[in-house]
């Protein structure tokens, strides 16, 4: 496992080229097939929910089928081995991880933990946020009337720290400051030395749920996870992570969470019993033991978005600097009519965000995938919808 640990650190210190030249030595045998097909009504392209378009490993196709005389069975009895799975991948131990049908389950689950130590301390709750961000968070704490204090991102796409800091700070009670970091929709990142000060740092009132959905994508060094925190003995931080994007499991609903074990506690008392599936235990086991497969996905997809961004360049558009499977990119004329347009060719895209209503949110996909997605742009742009 140690072996393992390095491989990957060395190819997240390489950055873009170190990925892209050892993605050269790798086959993308485990991945779906990469002949594109043109999209029709039936089976439209879609790039609007950040799914990872590559599929996912043979490994997990096969430990699946190889597994399917236990669909009778509660999963129980096997769901021990996706802990020890994880809690070896981040050499942490299992008392510090919870895991759900979905990293939502997560969120929703720490929003309640939150809401119930405020009032057990008699003390007001407030949810900090970017904004945009990804909004589920946001809609977990109004079903409890909880105060969303929003700060916007900067006019580079970044998150506004100082400000995030003061709304922190200046809060006499408990604040929940949510971290999606890369952040939904912009793929934007708070640099390791802000996060980390920020952190260490905070009041300890204050409770961080970083949720890292897109972090394996990420190559810049100046990013690092929340874990390292977390083994380090930070208690007032939840690390959410998921197993739908880069290992291409969204159907199968698995998310898992990395904190203290007091915080560990507190989230399971609002997780759901019995809730992750036998074919997530087996495909999520696999899925995390397929390193191949993973660093596959992250060169095509740096591939995939560098063949956008050349083009948005050319064509003089602008757009956030994605460090996930997406991009977050601006578009000359009305959104509806974008959107429509794409429709029209069969392509789904993102929705309209707040504040951003020039942007659109794409999904990369295949590098055949975003070639007619940046033909049918071409085609938009003639009648000014792009």
């Amino acid at each position: 496992m140690q072996n393992a640990m390095n491989r990957r650190d060395m190819f997240k210190i390489g950055g873009i080229m170190g990925a892209l030249a050892v993605g050269s030595l790798l086959s993308p045998l485990n991945a779906r097939s990469a002949v594109f097909s043109k999209p029709t009504r039936d089976r439209p392209l879609l790039l609007n929910s950040n799914e990872n378009m590559h599929g996912y490993s043979q490994r997990v196709k096969s430990a699946i089928q190889s597994n399917l005389e236990q669909a009778n069975l509660y999963p129980y009895r096997i769901e021990e081995e996706l802990y020890k799975t994880i809690a070896s991948l981040y050499s942490v131990r299992e008392n510090m991880l919870c895991i759900s049908n979905g990293s939502s389950g997560i969120l929703q689950a720490s929003v309640y933990a939150a809401y119930k130590m405020a009032n057990s301390q008699n003390k007001p709750l407030r949810l900090v946020v970017a904004d945009p961000t990804f909004e589920f968070v946001e809609m977990y704490a109004k079903a409890f009337d909880i105060e969303v204090v929003k700060i916007d991102l900067d006019r580079k796409f970044e998150f506004d720290i100082d400000a995030m800091k003061k709304a922190e700070r200046s809060f006499d009670g408990i604040s929940l400051v949510y971290i999606c970091n890369p952040n939904n929709p912009t793929g934007s990142i708070i640099r390791a030395n802000d996060l980390y000060s920020w952190v260490r740092n905070a009041k300890d009132s204050t409770i961080f749920l970083l949720d890292e959905a897109y972090a394996e994508y990420v190559t810049d060094r100046n990013f690092r996870s929340g874990i390292d925190m977390v083994k380090g003995g930070i208690k007032n931080l939840i690390v959410v992570r998921t197993l739908s994007k880069i290992y291409g499991l969204a159907g199968l609903r698995v998310g898992y969470s990395i904190s203290s074990p007091d915080l560990k506690r507190a989230i399971s008392e609002f997780l759901q019993l019995d809730c992750i599936n036998a074919f997530a235990v087996f495909g999520g086991v696999a899925a995390l033991n397929d390193f191949n497969f993973k660093q596959y996905c992250i060169n095509a997809n740096i591939k995939s978005k560098q063949l956008l961004m050349k083009y948005l360049d050319s064509v003089g558009l602008r757009y956030a600097p994605s460090h996930g499977n997406f991009v977050f990119h601006e578009i000359n004329g009305d959104f509806d009519k974008f959107y429509e347009g794409m429709k029209n060719y069969n392509i789904m895209v993102g929705r309209k965000f707040p504040k951003y209503d020039n942007f659109c949110r794409i999904t990369l996909g295949t590098v055949e995938q975003m070639k007619y997605y940046i033909k049918v742009m071409g085609e938009l742009r003639k009648v000014k919808y792009a």
